[in-house]
């Protein structure tokens, strides 16, 4: 059986001082009196987003197996070329932005192309984003994870393809189980409808990610938005920034889903022999 091996080594990581084989080993003890087997790739990304608290790391690694284990339309199958995540990638833009910020943080990308609330599929658009975010994550460690959410050609409709028991493992997801610390989200183009929104979301929101993230609207001073929160550098031409337009990410981000399958692959094996 293949191990969930990620695109860096270990001992980098170490050898840069952000973790100490020590607290590696600490983790893996924990691990084995759990029955739990994760390879050392794995340990290194769930310390980090934890900042090496061994007892954070812990109610993080139960929180990600007990979620994946709840939901798994979401984090099961994860095969880009199957019909449904096709049709999906013709709904929504997903990218990872290649470069990551001043303090190492990586920023992923979603907006709509198709803007008929007919073709949305929450439980599809889900399942890319949170590919997409380990497909940020697997070749090296972030220091942090920024979204960026466009709501560009979002419509009052697009709310009768919401569905709620989705909304709340996608939060739980965030604020629970992330290999990867959250730092922002950054909500751009808000719609007039936000209100109604949010009184779907908020119930699943903690007060922490509460604070993490920000809406921008439409008229939105771009200057004052690179000044106090994304510099140029690190955005696309679409938005102002120095790197390559969206489309360019969006499909470098689709070829790398595919070339992830046997990582997936790997991981959901790994999954259900936790079960």
């Amino acid at each position: 059986m293949l191990k969930v091996r990620y695109g860096f080594k270990v001992n980098t990581v170490v050898d840069e001082g952000r973790i100490t084989v020590n607290q590696i080993n600490d983790i893996k003890a924990w691990l084995k009196n759990e029955n739990l087997n994760l390879t050392d790739d794995q340990i290194v990304l769930f310390s980090l987003s934890c900042l090496n608290r061994i007892e954070d790391v812990k109610l993080v690694i139960k929180s990600y197996y007990t979620t994946k284990t709840m939901c798994p339309a979401i984090f099961t199958n994860r095969k880009v070329h199957l019909a449904k995540l096709q049709q999906q990638l013709k709904v929504v833009q997903l990218a990872v932005f290649p470069e990551r910020t001043v303090d190492g943080c990586v920023i992923i990308f979603h907006r709509l192309c198709d803007t008929n609330f007919r073709h949305y599929h929450m439980e599809s658009a889900m399942k890319l984003l949170f590919m997409t975010l380990d497909a940020a994550i697997y070749d090296y460690p972030p220091t942090g994870l920024i979204i960026l959410f466009d709501m560009q050609g979002v419509g009052l409709l697009h709310l009768t393809r919401v569905e709620l028991g989705l909304v709340k493992i996608f939060f739980q997801y965030l604020q629970e189980c992330l290999p990867v610390r959250l730092r922002n989200i950054h909500v751009l183009n808000t719609v007039y409808f936000l209100e109604k929104i949010m009184s779907f979301i908020k119930p699943f929101m903690n007060a922490e990610v509460t604070k993490l993230i920000h809406f921008h609207p439409t008229n939105l001073d771009m200057n004052e938005f690179y000044d106090n929160h994304i510099a140029r550098e690190y955005l696309p031409a679409n938005y102002g920034g120095y790197l390559e337009t969206v489309d360019v990410f969006v499909e470098r981000n689709a070829k790398r889903l595919l070339e992830l399958e046997e990582f997936f692959e790997a991981e959901e094996n790994q999954q259900n022999l936790m079960v």
